[in-house]
C-alpha cells in the first residue's frame, strides 16, 4: 500500500482549517480528514481530532480490539469517536468539523464519516466515482451527485458533523478493495471547488503545482498494491 497527502490553503481564510492524518503498520491503513467549519477554534479542532483518532486507534489495537471484519471496524469506529467527543470537548476544546475516517485492512475499506469530507475510488482516466454522500441541506434527499452539488450554494449548509452538543453518530460505508485499486479521501474543497481534469491532475504523485483555491482543498490517495 501507497499512500501520499497534500493540503493547499484557501484563499478566503488567514489559516487552513483542514488536517490530514495517516498510518500503515504493514497490515491495516488507518487515514484521517477533517474540515473545520467557520466557528472560532474548529481548525484546532481538526487538527486535534485527526491526531487523536490515529493515536486512539493504534491504542485500541494494542489494547486487543479487532478490526479483521467489516462489522468489527464499523464498532470500533463507533467506539472511537464517542471517546474523541467526550475527551476533546471536556478538555475545552470549541468549534466544530466534518471529519471521515476511512480503514483499509483484510482486503476491504471501512469509512466512518460525518459532514462533506469524502471517499472515493478513482477510475480509468482519473474520473472519481465517489462512495459517500456528503451530509449537507443541499442534498437532504441524498440523490444528487457531487458534480450536481459543487454548484449548489446548499452544501456549505452542513446537516451532520463532529460538534460539542451532539454525540457522534457516523454513517459507515463498507466495501471490498481490489487489486490495484486507487482511493482518494478529500474534503470539500477538493471535490467542489476543482474540476474534474484538475482532480485528474492532482490525484498523481507526481504533480506538484498548487491549485488556487478559495476553500482549504486537501486530499489523501492510497494506492492498493497490484
Amino acid at each position: 500500500m501507497i499512500f501520499f497527502s497534500r493540503t493547499v490553503k484557501g484563499q478566503a481564510r488567514e489559516d487552513n482549517r483542514d488536517a490530514l492524518g495517516a498510518l500503515f503498520d504493514g497490515v491495516r491503513g488507518v487515514f484521517v480528514i477533517a474540515d473545520g467549519t467557520s466557528r472560532p477554534g474548529s481548525g484546532d479542532l481538526a487538527r486535534t481530532l485527526t491526531n487523536h483518532l490515529i493515536n486512539d486507534y493504534q491504542n485500541r489495537l494494542a489494547k486487543g480490539f479487532s478490526d479483521s471484519s467489516r462489522e468489527s471496524v464499523a464498532l470500533l469506529l463507533r467506539g472511537l469517536m464517542q471517546d474523541a467527543h467526550a475527551s476533546l470537548y471536556s478538555n475545552g476544546f470549541e468549534g466544530s468539523a466534518s471529519y471521515l475516517v476511512a480503514v483499509v485492512v483484510a482486503g476491504f475499506l471501512a469509512v466512518a464519516y460525518e459532514g462533506d469530507c469524502c471517499a472515493g475510488v478513482v477510475m480509468s482516466g482519473g474520473t472519481v466515482s465517489w462512495l459517500t454522500a456528503p451530509h449537507c441541506l443541499a442534498n437532504w434527499r441524498r440523490d444528487r451527485s457531487h458534480r450536481q452539488l459543487a454548484t449548489d450554494s446548499g452544501r456549505h449548509h452542513i446537516s451532520r458533523c463532529f460538534k460539542a452538543r451532539k454525540q457522534p453518530d457516523p454513517e459507515i460505508v463498507t466495501r471490498a478493495m481490489g487489486k490495484g485499486e486507487k482511493l482518494v479521501l478529500a474534503t470539500d474543497g477538493f471535490w467542489a471547488d476543482l474540476s474534474d481534469m484538475v482532480q485528474a491532475r492532482l490525484l498523481e504523485a507526481d504533480w506538484t503545482a498548487a491549485p488556487e483555491v478559495d476553500d482549504d482543498a486537501s486530499w489523501i490517495v492510497v494506492q492498493m498494491p497490484a
